[in-house]
């Protein structure tokens, strides 16, 4: 363990002796508690709720534009891998992902 010296004003250091006698504990413990208190990992949505209220911000799904990709998330994904499949047999592929079709071109072997 270290040690740690300040220097008090004569009112701080007044009332400091008065904590430590009204918690029956030493300077040491109260200073080591006030700092484990103010070092401690904060609860990030305690902080945010609290920057939320003080700046006057809005929640984010409220104001957020609603996106329709969770309702398009199987076309979506069949797309990704279609396209991973195709560019490994160095095909060219369109896919209408309204209806999840695959219109694939074999690209020429030699030349464009």
């Amino acid at each position: 363990m270290s040690a740690l010296s300040i220097r008090l004003t004569p009112e701080i250091e007044k009332r400091l002796e008065m904590e430590v006698s009204r918690l029956k504990v030493t300077k040491s413990r109260f200073v080591q508690d006030l700092l484990e208190s103010a070092l401690a990992p904060k609860d990030a949505v305690a902080l945010l709720m609290l920057a939320r209220e003080r700046y006057g911000l809005d929640e984010l799904a409220k104001t957020a534009e609603p996106t329709h990709k969770a309702a398009n998330v199987k076309a979506l994904v069949r797309e990704a891998v279609q396209k991973k499949h195709a560019a490994e047999k160095g095909d060219t592929v369109e896919i209408d992902i309204a209806t999840g079709l695959l219109a694939a071109e074999p690209r020429a072997k030699y030349g464009a």
